[in-house]
């Protein structure tokens, strides 16, 4: 045992020393591999979807505010710029749809001025850098004619690789096509009562084929009703008495200057709900349309804050 320990070990020895760790190591870096593998798919499926809820709260946000002003009757319907309107489209391997309507709760970056009511689009167009579908945003400010058709000027990519944007309609007038068109007879200056929003973002099989992702659902309800900028049957005016809160004119002269530096469509609008209220105090314990209607608009207005009318 001395005499072959002073030789050290023999060729063959060696060699299955190098296969023996040759073999660990092998299988060491088959489950590293592996491991790895499964950490990068459940962190890509991860932040698909996180990014898929990302865009349901920003769209349910703004579908939230959504606001419809009715037309006069006998009204040019051209010259009239409140519409809610949404197509389907149709893509080789994706769907999609057109989105335009008016919302009082815009996104804003942060420290941008706020804006009181804004035309906002959604919609899908062939990706450029992807698989499937760009979805894009675009905000503009409530022009003074009927603006149905959408012009790409200033959109916002908000994802890529979109598989599916479709949309689901709850209401009266709802057509077999799941579209809503508010300057048509059927919802002539309607609002649906809720839009299903469904998006899916294309994935990467594990033998590297795009296939559609999970689709998200979210549900939002529209709960500012139409409206028309009319008199009120009225039988007479309320009492002034409003038990040490605030009348309705006093409420809306706090705030002259907000309503004066506001869009001119917001401000006109809000001159004329409050001609046509009736109503003395501010938070009448049954408020007449009217003044919910003028509510809703100054709700809308830059500073407005509701708690000094209390």
């Amino acid at each position: 045992m001395r005499a072959r320990a002073a030789h050290g070990f023999t060729l063959l020895e060696v060699l299955v020393a190098i296969f023996i760790m040759s073999l660990v190591i092998t299988f060491a870096f088959q489950a590293y591999r592996g491991i790895a593998e499964a950490f990068t798919r459940v962190s890509e499926v991860t932040s698909r979807d996180r990014a898929a809820r990302v865009l349901l709260d920003r769209i349910e946000r703004e579908l939230t505010g959504a606001v419809m002003v009715q037309r006069e009757e006998g009204a040019d319907p051209l010259t009239h710029p409140y519409l809610f309107f949404a197509e389907p489209r149709t893509y080789d391997d994706s769907n999609g749809f057109e989105l335009r309507f008016i919302t009082q709760t815009p996104l804003r970056s942060p420290f941008a001025p706020p804006v009181a009511l804004a035309l906002v689009t959604y919609g899908v167009v062939q990706s450029q850098n992807g698989t499937g579908l760009a979805l894009l945003r675009q905000e503009e400010p409530v022009p003074a004619f009927l603006a149905k058709q959408v012009e790409w000027t200033n959109a916002q990519t908000l994802a890529e690789n979109v598989a599916i944007f479709e949309l689901g309609f709850a209401g009266e007038g709802v057509q077999p096509t799941g579209g809503w068109d508010s300057t048509g007879v059927a919802q002539l200056d309607a609002l649906p009562e809720t839009v299903d929003v469904s998006i899916s973002l294309w994935e990467t099989s594990p033998e590297g084929h795009p296939w559609p992702g999970k689709q998200f659902v979210r549900r939002v309800q529209i709960p500012v009703r139409p409206f028309r900028l009319v008199a009120d049957d009225a039988s007479g005016e309320a009492s002034a008495d409003c038990r040490g809160g605030t009348t309705v004119a006093a409420c809306v002269s706090q705030f002259a200057n907000q309503i004066r530096e506001a869009s001119p469509s917001l401000a006109a609008a809000i001159n004329d709900a409050l001609s046509q209220t009736r109503d003395a105090c501010w938070n009448e314990p049954q408020p007449s349309e009217a003044l919910d209607r003028l509510k809703v608009l100054m709700g809308g207005l830059p500073g407005f804050d509701a708690s000094a009318c209390q």
